[in-house]
């Protein structure tokens, strides 16, 4: 179930203004929109998942659970965003019934914290059962294994026409060999600053696997030009490097989860 299917959000200006009152005045300074815009646009990226993996659990989940991830009676739903405000107080969805036939079921109103939520029609108890979504239940598969390989898929980086040319154009122009072998060196960097800080690597989301983020140095050692994205297989004996995402792209994906705490992967 999308965000958008299951709820009215409002007009373009009804929605990205409330994103900016809760940006502005309730959680803590973060970027949430893309470089040269100002339309939340990782915020709502971020709501939208959220909810799509409540929903999941919520549909997963038996009956008397069901109103721990989305909460829905006759005539509200609320569900939590798993974002805190300034005082470390949840922030809620808050929805009503769409008085409209013929559109989606329930209307988004506002965001409301844990006290606020009073003035809601849901009971405080509800909303402090309402729980954050789970991503992981093994956190050992946020660190990366500095014993084990990495072994990139070639063909996928260097030969997708798409991600081909995430590479920075001055390397590109030099050929894919260039370009393989300049990626390979950054890998064996990267290891070093895995082992030197376990931190280096942040976790993202990919179908309902965790995955880990490494960054590579192509042409400035202070700045990450890529992110290689990172699984570990069935066996739990190699990395397959799948893919290669920018910086901006890798911030986005790991924001679904949780606020990335490393030095290279910053707005």
């Amino acid at each position: 179930m999308k965000l958008k299917e299951w709820a009215y959000l409002g007009n373009y200006e009804f929605y990205t203004n409330k994103l900016q009152l809760l940006a502005t005045n309730e959680l803590s300074p973060e970027k949430w929109s893309y470089a040269g815009k100002n339309d939340f646009g990782i915020l709502k990226n971020y709501l939208s998942f959220t909810f799509e993996k409540l929903w999941k659990e919520r549909e997963a989940a038996c009956e008397e659970d069901k109103q721990k991830y989305v909460y829905i009676d006759e005539n509200v739903s609320c569900f939590n965003t798993g974002l805190y405000d300034k005082t470390w107080q949840p922030i809620y969805f808050y929805c009503i019934k769409n008085p409209i036939a013929g559109f989606q079921e329930w209307r988004f109103t506002a965001f409301y914290n844990s006290y606020t939520i009073k003035f809601a029609d849901i009971s405080n108890s509800a909303a402090l059962d309402l729980q954050r979504a789970s991503y992981f239940d093994d956190p050992s598969a946020l660190i990366y294994d500095i014993k084990l390989d990495i072994i990139p898929q070639w063909d996928h980086i260097l030969y997708d026409e798409e991600n081909f040319l995430r590479i920075p154009e001055q390397l590109r122009a030099n050929g894919k060999e260039f370009c393989q072998n300049l990626i390979s060196g950054a890998i064996e960097s990267v290891k070093k600053r895995i082992e030197a800080n376990y931190k280096t690597v942040v976790p993202q989301l990919y179908n309902d696997k965790i995955q880990l983020l490494a960054p590579l140095y192509l042409t400035n050692p202070e700045n990450p030009d890529l992110a290689l994205v990172l699984s570990l297989n069935d066996e739990k004996t190699v990395y397959y490097g799948h893919t290669c995402l920018t910086t901006e792209m890798a911030y986005n994906n790991a924001r679904l989860i949780a606020r990335p705490d490393s030095y290279w992967l910053q707005p």
